[in-house]
């Protein structure tokens, strides 16, 4: 069984704090990220219900103008990946409990490193980015039910989510609008290169 993350779309705002000498710009930008999974079963076909989830995101960045057209940016921060599932409940003797559907919540600590290419000298200037995102997942929450007889809590899915990498790699896309060298909105596009689980048993 293959699992990947395969897109991040994040809506960022970003408040520019200052300048110095030796970069540009620097400052803090807060958003939302939207989150999902497609689960692809080796052995046998199973369609993926998971659907994706919103989570909160938040980087330092600083930016370094590389002449009039383009800016180099890197970016260290947190990012809430992970998708929303619905699980069905198993007793061993094979009979369904019921369903289950709720959030998995990937803690996640990234570094970005894009190329912002920025071709008009406006107060109201969009901007194209391409680059790289890393990400190491530093802690998850998992779907968890209780145990009718011990009052215990299980993650449905810790066996499964134990397994994964915790280093993944990807890539990241943006199209933005800086306004007036201030503040910026931009919308993310960021694809996994690498899987987060992969086991030929599944």
């Amino acid at each position: 069984m293959k699992q990947r993350l395969v897109l991040i779309i994040a809506l960022t705002l970003m408040a520019k704090l200052s300048y110095c000498q030796i970069i540009d710009r620097y400052g803090i930008n807060i958003g939302t990220s939207y989150s999902t999974q497609i689960w692809d079963f080796k052995l046998i076909k199973v369609d993926s219900d998971n659907e994706y989830k919103p989570g909160l995101q938040a980087f330092l960045h600083v930016d370094k103008d590389l002449g009039d057209l383009f800016a180099l940016r890197t970016e260290l921060g947190y990012i809430q990946k992970g998708f929303k599932t619905n699980v069905a409940l198993v007793f061993p003797d094979g009979t369904e409990a019921g369903r289950v559907t709720d959030n998995v919540i990937f803690h996640d600590l990234a570094l970005n490193l894009g190329l912002k290419v920025k071709p008009l000298k406006i107060d109201y200037s969009p901007y194209f980015m391409v680059g790289l995102r890393s990400d190491y997942m530093i802690d998850y929450k998992d779907i968890e039910v209780e145990e009718p007889n011990s009052g215990m809590k299980i993650g449905i899915l810790k066996s499964t989510i134990d397994e994964f990498n915790k280093f993944n790699f990807g890539g990241l896309i943006g199209l933005g609008i800086d306004i007036k060298d201030l503040i910026y909105f931009e919308i993310e596009y960021n694809p996994n290169f690498t899987k987060s689980y992969d086991d030929n048993e599944r």
